[in-house]
């Protein structure tokens, strides 16, 4: 069955929703919600797997899988994306005008537009409910014979459809992204969200160019570090180049993205790339993030049923590309532990709450602390620059060192 196809057979209303209880509602079709869904459906539980958008959407993404991302979507069964994905061989890594190659082993690119609704489609094969155009306004939690639940109230999202109306579970997943909005009631007054941002945490900026904006071949990456951020470019699967950067606040409150890209590679670069791109880059459709290294509660609410997953629990700016990696990794780690292995139910709430925690400080921790040092050596210029030259006049030496940087 073509992912399409699924999703509109298996696509529900909004008064079939709520007409339900569910053990799990998950918000958020990414790759770390799609990874949940996926696994706690296999394990007999009722989900339901909601979105505010449609399949496919894009996605302000680098579109990087790294090791460990292709370790998990084998883990998953997943041989669409697999075969879809453009193998990542090298890396070409430029700062203060100067380029060095560096070979990569087992890496890939891969679209959300292609990622998402294959993890959609496999949720939905495995028993998983689908509800796209639907977005969340608030959650409260009640307590019935049955233990504590979620009352997750939800208006229709689609040009024609803004029904309101409320779906209850026994477990809430938030997958939401960076920028969550989803606000909890507690005492009746509904809860500013509770986020720990770095003080220097650059934001995210990005767009899709057109295949021939620019002459990369598929299956090389292009780093470019410069002072005020980074960006990398690379070949989709289906020929577009996708940009993503990371880069200072300070720098998008005085220019447009295109100039900052333009900027970052000019500096990088020299010339070369600034000059390819400058005509895509001019009027393309640029998103951008929130500031990208931040965190917040795991399990939030006032009963520890409400669990936060994937970018929402928390980020680092990722030069190493591990974000969706990271992402469908706690899909994993939240189904292992909010379902009791081998009897397809839901584990109490206490332990569930606490053995998420733990999972997810075990797996991120030592990740995310590698990411905040990579983060601070990026903005030393010399240091970058010795690096580049340092790949130049010994690239075995740079081979060696790239799984030590990037931990894949």
């Amino acid at each position: 069955m073509q992912p399409a196809t699924a999703h509109m057979e298996a696509t529900l209303t909004l008064d079939a929703a709520a007409s339900r209880r569910w053990d799990v509602v998950i918000i958020g079709a990414g790759p770390a919600g799609g990874s949940a869904a996926v696994r706690l459906a296999r394990h007999g539980l009722q989900v339901i797997l909601i979105d505010r958008g449609v399949m496919p959407r894009g996605k302000l993404c680098g579109c990087c899988l790294s090791p460990a991302a292709l370790a998990e979507l084998r883990g998953l069964g997943m041989r669409g994306p697999l075969e879809q994905a453009v193998p990542l061989e090298r890396i070409r890594l430029a700062a203060g005008g100067r380029e060095a190659s560096i070979g990569v082993q087992d890496g890939a690119t891969l679209s959300r537009e292609a990622l998402d609704p294959a993890l959609v489609a496999e949720a939905i094969t495995a028993g998983c409910h689908w509800l796209p155009l639907a977005a969340v306004t608030a959650i409260d939690e009640q307590c019935d014979a049955g233990g504590p639940m979620a009352l997750v109230s939800i208006r229709g999202n689609g040009p024609t459809d803004s029904t309101l109306t409320q779906v209850a579970c026994r477990r809430l997943l938030l997958a939401t992204g960076l920028g969550d909005q989803v606000r909890l009631i507690a005492d009746g007054e509904r809860q500013p969200p509770i986020r720990n941002v770095a003080a220097r945490s650059r934001i995210g900026i990005g767009a899709v160019l057109p295949a021939d904006a620019a002459q990369l071949p598929a299956g090389e990456l292009l780093m470019a570090v410069a002072r005020s951020g980074y960006c990398g470019i690379v070949r989709l699967e289906d020929g577009r180049l996708d940009i993503a950067a990371a880069v200072d606040r300070d720098a998008v409150a005085h220019d447009a993205p295109a100039a900052v890209i333009t900027r970052i590679l000019m500096e990088a670069t020299g010339s070369h790339w600034a000059m390819q791109l400058g005509a895509a880059l001019e009027p393309a459709t640029f998103r951008a993030t929130p500031p990208l290294t931040r965190s917040a509660p795991l399990v939030d609410g006032v009963n520890g049923i409400v669990f936060r997953i994937g970018d929402a629990a928390g980020y680092v700016e990722p030069f190493t590309g591990e974000g969706m990696g990271w992402a469908l990794a706690a899909g994993r780690i939240v189904a292992e532990a909010v379902c009791e292995a081998g009897v397809g139910r839901l584990a109490p709430t206490g332990i569930a709450a606490g053995l998420y925690n733990e999972l997810h400080a075990r797996h991120f921790g030592p990740r995310h602390a590698r990411c905040r040092r990579v983060a601070v050596g990026l903005r030393m210029p010399r240091l970058v620059g010795l690096a580049v030259r340092g790949a130049r006049f010994a690239p075995w030496a740079a081979r060696l060192a790239v799984p030590i940087v990037t931990g894949k």
